[in-house]
């Protein structure tokens, strides 16, 4: 299957994902719901720190597995088509386009917090565009929060193709673990044909 309709795949494994067990960020409007985003990516560059600086690579995998979730999130809150904006790298695989994002980008292998600054940089981009929204200032607020987006995917794409992480297999067995923590979940796969 191509890498297009893969990602394509995973946005909407995860915008049900995120109707059945988040209502309470899907709900909200678009603006509040990308500023929620952008938080939880500020989050995460402080987790990517601490992991880095500490040397805890558990902790450093669920991070980026967690950044990978919320930028599927983004993608379908902005109508991002990830696969599509990602087929230039002309690859059939998540580690073909990790290997392809890690040598275009450039991502040194001696450079620890190479992971940490690209992150902060791009999500600080769009902290910026989402504050010049509640400013109104002159912004292309969409084209901007999709381009940072992108931006994100791309670098988590290729730190996890640098350590060799099948993002896509750690992204259905965390996507499980958050799933199983609500008192709803028997319910909510049973509604989606799932075995309970």
């Amino acid at each position: 299957m191509p890498i297009r309709d893969q990602l394509l795949a995973l946005q909407w494994a995860q915008l049900k994902h995120d109707e059945a067990y988040h209502k309470d960020v899907v709900i909200l409007p678009l603006a509040q719901r990308i500023k929620h985003m952008a938080l939880h990516n500020a989050k995460y560059t402080a987790y990517f720190l601490e992991a880095v600086e500490t040397g805890d690579e558990p902790r450093l995998t669920k991070t980026l597995v967690d950044a990978f979730i919320i930028a599927l999130a983004s993608a379908n809150t902005l109508n991002q088509d990830l696969g599509k904006a990602l087929d230039e790298t002309a690859a059939n695989s998540f580690a073909e386009v990790a290997a392809n994002l890690a040598e275009s980008l450039p991502r040194p292998q001696e450079d620890p917090l190479w992971l940490v600054r690209q992150f902060a940089r791009h999500n600080g981009q769009l902290a910026k565009i989402c504050e010049s929204w509640d400013h109104l200032e002159p912004v292309p607020f969409h084209e901007g929060m999709r381009a940072c987006n992108l931006a994100l995917i791309k670098v988590i794409l290729a730190e996890a193709g640098a350590r060799a992480i099948d993002i896509e297999a750690a992204y259905k067995s965390r996507i499980r673990i958050v799933e199983a923590r609500s008192i709803f979940d028997d319910r909510f796969r049973e509604g989606a044909g799932g075995e309970a």
